[in-house]
């Protein structure tokens, strides 16, 4: 009888597995992401892996985790506030518990925006001066 629920259960429990279905599109992140901690040269690789991911993961609804937050930091490492804002975003609307760091980002981010743009202003404002 004991054999009989053991042979039931390991039965069982193969059948099931087979139903498990993924829940996020990962697409192997976890290597993509050890590959640029290991080589960090190769960042626009790393941006274009994040991209794919968030592409695969859009086409099925199924964007991991935490995938637009790290594409959004990518962009803000390069200097692309408005594009990486946006990620951030996108993060914040689809994993509320991100909130709170997220509206930071933004907030980092809008005031990169603003400094990046504010000396190009000043420049207009001189070189009109100067022509009057």
């Amino acid at each position: 009888m004991i054999k009989m629920k053991i042979y039931l259960s390991i039965i069982l429990l193969i059948a099931l597995s087979g139903c498990v279905q993924h829940q996020y599109s990962w697409s192997n992140y976890d290597q993509k992401l050890y590959n640029h901690y290991k080589n960090p040269a190769e960042h626009e690789k790393f941006i274009l892996d994040l991209k794919e991911i968030i592409a695969r993961g859009e086409s099925d609804g199924k964007v991991p985790p935490g995938i637009y937050a790290e594409y959004g930091y990518a962009l803000y490492e390069q200097g692309e506030f408005p594009e990486a804002i946006d990620y951030f975003k996108k993060e914040q609307e689809r994993w509320p518990e991100s909130s709170v760091l997220m509206a930071k980002m933004i907030d980092n981010a809008g005031k990169n925006t603003s400094m990046k743009q504010a000396p190009s202003d000043e420049i207009k404002t001189a070189n009109a001066e100067e022509s009057q």
